[in-house]
């Protein structure tokens, strides 16, 4: 993704979708279900952590002029390419991804904080519906959904809410083989 800045710079931006939220997209909820239909649901941008815009960013894009500027895009991709893989290459499961994700909770933030992005509040919620500590997970929901305006009875949201209680149950099963025959 790349963002546009003041002062007419552009800068990368990149993240991952988790493969259990549903995206929230004006006010209702959508399927992830498709590479078209994904969404990033942690979004990792540089200027949120450093506060400043690298030197590296794009700054030669005007709109007015179409020459590709080869050796600025040759040189933003070299310091922007590292530095997304850095982030991405030790998410390889669904749980790498939610412990980056509360890692990057945790950051101090200097531009956008973490949670001005819509999508990280839904992971949030549904990072502990699975978890199994529903009555927070859904608390969290009804708190975003009044936030944005969103119906909480969404059918979408719905199936999301009952795949992640599921697998909070099947991970309980599978820790205690006691509750299983029961």
């Amino acid at each position: 993704m790349i963002n546009a800045l003041k002062g007419g710079a552009y800068c990368p931006a990149w993240g991952i979708s988790s493969g259990f939220v549903p995206s929230c997209r004006g006010r209702r909820f959508a399927r992830q279900s498709t590479d078209k239909t994904a969404v990033m649901d942690l979004v990792m941008d540089p200027v949120d952590l450093s506060g400043d815009v690298p030197r590296a960013a794009y700054r030669f894009i005007t709109g007015y002029d179409t020459t590709v500027p080869v050796r600025a895009v040759d040189k933003c991709a070299a310091h922007f390419i590292p530095l997304a893989l850095a982030d991405l290459d030790p998410v390889r499961t669904q749980a790498d991804f939610c412990r980056v994700f509360d890692e990057r909770r945790r950051l101090r933030y200097k531009r956008f904080e973490f949670h001005n992005y819509t999508q990280h509040g839904l992971v949030g919620a549904m990072m502990l519906l699975r978890a199994g500590r529903k009555e927070q997970g859904l608390r969290a929901l009804e708190e975003l959904c009044r936030a944005f305006e969103v119906d909480p009875g969404d059918k979408v949201l719905a199936e999301y809410v009952q795949l992640a209680t599921d697998y909070a149950a099947q991970q309980a099963d599978a820790a205690d083989p006691e509750r299983r025959r029961g």
